[in-house]
């Protein structure tokens, strides 16, 4: 029996269906309310023989495992590599109904990976959690502001610690204003009890999760960073090389290229905005603690904005993240005891414990990090070796002055015997002149 193709464009009110026999010919057209029943009417009508196409969309994942239980192969596509739809001179639901089942039928259709049951909850977690801080922030700027139209300034650092808390109960401000700053003080204590719920239910999801405990071991990501990062990453076995998730997080130069000539830009910033902000914040923790890491942003913060080169830190980031993932491996020069810290918060939060489970002492600081110091030489002396004294050309090094740079270098006046006349200035004099 030939499989039916069933190409499903679903809008806010209607759904329009475009059902090719045998994938060819022309299509059997259909509209129905888009209803959560009529849905799941028009799901039932569906057999292990059909296959069913549909656009990515807000619901997309609701409709793709409603359809599952029914259909035989249900995919979604992506809408922005879909340009023959994008760009049609006609573009009507019906037109794009069609168009997604013949693409599907000609196996020329870019798709969309669907995420595993794990990886859906862990991202519905992620993005609720960072709403829930947005609206602490919120909270937090306009106390902020009421301490400013007063002409108020607080002496200590963190206005929400302790010391905060207890300035901001004593200080005189008019009635109105009192209201306002207590009603917001009370927000930013139901979201912290919030975010530390939703922050429970991630550890429990990831308590037994091998991937979350690899990430914790480099230094900068904590609970909630390894989660938003496997949360965005999920089957890594789906990216070829580092560098289709570097792209796939938005981290790649674009570039725009004719004939012999290319151009590299900023960053692309297509792809996971909120796994990318995660390895901008992890890349400044990087850039401070001893490690290859280190040594690579000081080498190139000599030459570019520092921007820039935490930016370039924040890709060898995901590029070690894939290694590590694919591979199976902890990150090499991980301060022992520092991971251990994270790994043994994980387990308390995820279990509700609120001791914790070992009393050894921690190492002095300096220990902790020895082994990225040691990693930090070597790579060091690696670029030595290879580059020389000075680095890799271009780089202002601190004991190079600045006249021996090759391009700032002066060069030798020319002598009588040498020196060429320069041309006369042949501009036309100015009229009246």
């Amino acid at each position: 029996m030939s499989s039916n193709i069933v190409g499903l464009d679903i809008s806010k009110h209607t759904a329009e269906v475009a059902v090719l026999r045998g994938g060819v010919g022309a299509p059997r057209r259909t509209r129905f309310a888009a209803r959560p029943d009529d849905i799941r009417a028009f799901a039932r009508t569906l057999g292990p023989q059909d296959q069913v196409v549909l656009e990515s969309c807000t619901n997309a994942l609701a409709f793709h495992r409603l359809l599952c239980q029914h259909a035989g192969r249900v995919v979604l596509s992506n809408p922005l590599k879909t340009r023959v739809i994008a760009e049609a001179k006609v573009k009507t639901d019906k037109v794009d109904a069609e168009i997604l089942a013949r693409l599907l039928a000609a196996d020329f259709l870019p798709t969309v990976w669907v995420p595993d049951p794990l990886t859906d909850t862990l991202r519905h977690l992620v993005f609720h959690r960072q709403g829930l801080v947005t609206q602490r922030t919120q909270a937090k700027n306009r106390i902020h502001a009421i301490l400013h139209r007063n002409l108020i300034a607080p002496e200590m650092t963190d206005l929400f610690g302790r010391a905060g808390r207890a300035f901001l109960g004593v200080v005189v401000l008019p009635a109105f204003e009192r209201q306002l700053l207590e009603a917001d003080l009370r927000t930013i204590d139901f979201l912290n009890g919030e975010i530390g719920t939703v922050e429970t239910s991630m550890a429990k999801a990831v308590k037994q999760d091998a991937h979350v405990q690899r990430l914790l071991s480099v230094p900068g990501i904590a609970l909630t960073s390894a989660v938003g990062l496997r949360a965005a990453i999920g089957d890594v076995t789906r990216f070829k090389s580092p560098a289709n998730l570097v792209s796939y997080f938005g981290l790649n130069p674009s570039v725009y290229q004719t004939g012999l000539k290319a151009y590299t830009g900023h960053i692309s910033r297509r792809g996971r905005s909120h796994a990318r902000a995660i390895c901008i914040e992890a890349a400044h923790q990087l850039a401070q603690v001893p490690g290859p890491l280190h040594a690579f942003f000081v080498r190139l913060r000599q030459r570019k904005p520092y921007n820039v080169a935490i930016t370039a830190v924040a890709r060898k980031l995901v590029t070690l993240v894939w290694h590590m993932l694919t591979h199976g491996e902890d990150y090499h020069y991980a301060p022992p005891a520092r991971t251990r810290q994270k790994r043994s918060h994980l387990q308390r939060l995820a279990t509700g414990e609120r001791t914790p489970r070992t009393t050894e002492p921690l190492p002095a600081p300096s220990l902790d990090r020895e082994p990225g110091r040691t990693a930090q030489a070597a790579y060091e002396s690696f670029i030595t070796k290879r580059f020389g004294p000075n680095g890799p050309a271009g780089i202002e090094h601190p004991n190079r002055k600045a006249s021996d740079h090759p391009r700032t270098r002066q060069r030798p006046e020319p002598t009588s015997a040498t020196a060429t006349p320069r041309p006369a200035n042949r501009r036309a004099p100015k009229k009246g002149t």
